[in-house]
């Protein structure tokens, strides 16, 4: 029996990333759900095409499919620019639709504040952390690979970047960035290396540049490579947003081991004075938000 993923999002994204099913065509059982009654026949057409595929099938869903899922992805539920407190109490509304259908498999945020959004979910859903995270930083990660490897002239294979933080303002982590088996800012020293520190902090503006823009294409193409490598049982460490349940608790993103059953958090991170204090002072930012919306909650309850 396929694994089923579940793809709940604004038409826009959740056509986007069913187009780029369609095409990888991995062996999934695909269940879409609209946000909206009228927004079900703009989907048939997807549903039509996925007769081509050999292994993908799909079909539009109702809410007892949630108890059957093996990953629900959650991308960007709105077009505008809500406010993340609001985005909150929806997402109150939705895990507990969610758990009384009897959903006990991966959630996965796609979209944007997926920080936020996980940290949220795990507190109003029950579920357990490990089942719970987003994409993080890895798409960033994957599109700094890419920077190094073009710019040294070697695979993307070589190349291991560390990113950490949030996908808003990611943390590039040089001390733990490798070349093959060599950390990078070792080939600082080398005369004849084709990087200099130079490069490295262009490189890392530019990634946060790029950081402000739409991360929806490079978040729906790590997602796909993050599901095949499960469904091949080949496990990935990947920077993906998951839960520290060290108090008190935030979400954000490190490396961690996101495998079929769920994410796994490995040794803890050795980063750079530097770095560490970078991402110290992110950590109390987070923190903040998540009191800052916890006391918008309340009020609002009272």
């Amino acid at each position: 029996m396929k694994p089923t993923l579940i793809i709940q999002g604004t038409i826009t994204q959740a056509s986007q990333l069913l187009q780029q099913l369609l095409i990888a065509d991995l062996p999934l059982d695909c269940v879409v759900m609209p946000d909206r009654t009228e927004d079900t026949p703009r989907y048939q057409s997807l549903v039509v095409a996925s007769a081509l595929c050999s292994h993908f099938d799909l079909r539009v869903g109702t809410t007892t499919d949630y108890g059957q899922a093996t990953w629900l992805v959650i991308l960007d539920r709105t077009t505008d620019d809500s406010a993340v407190a609001t985005e909150i109490a929806e997402l109150r509304v939705f895990m507990n639709r969610i758990v009384q259908n009897g959903f006990k498999g991966q959630l996965i945020f796609g979209g944007a504040h997926d920080e936020q959004l996980s940290y949220f979910a795990w507190k109003f859903s029950g579920l357990q952390a490990n089942q719970i995270w987003g994409l993080g930083t890895y798409p960033l990660a994957r599109l700094l690979t890419a920077r190094l490897a073009d710019h040294l002239g070697v695979g993307s294979a070589a190349v291991q970047a560390t990113v950490i933080g949030t996908a808003d303002l990611p943390i590039v982590v040089w001390s733990r960035t490798y070349i093959g088996p060599v950390p990078i800012l070792m080939y600082l020293a080398n005369a004849d290396t084709k990087i200099s520190a130079d490069d490295l902090d262009k490189m890392a503006n530019w990634l946060q540049r790029e950081a402000k823009g739409d991360q929806i294409s490079l978040r729906l193409m790590a997602l796909i490579e993050l599901l095949e490598a499960a469904l091949n049982d080949q496990p990935l460490i990947a920077p993906a947003t998951t839960i520290h349940t060290e108090t008190p608790d935030f979400a954000a993103a490190t490396p961690v081991l996101v495998t079929a059953s769920g994410v796994k958090h490995l040794t803890n991170l050795i980063l750079s004075e530097d770095e560490q204090q970078d991402y110290s002072e992110q950590v109390t930012t987070l923190r903040a938000n998540i009191d800052a919306i916890e006391n918008q909650q309340t009020e609002g309850r009272g």
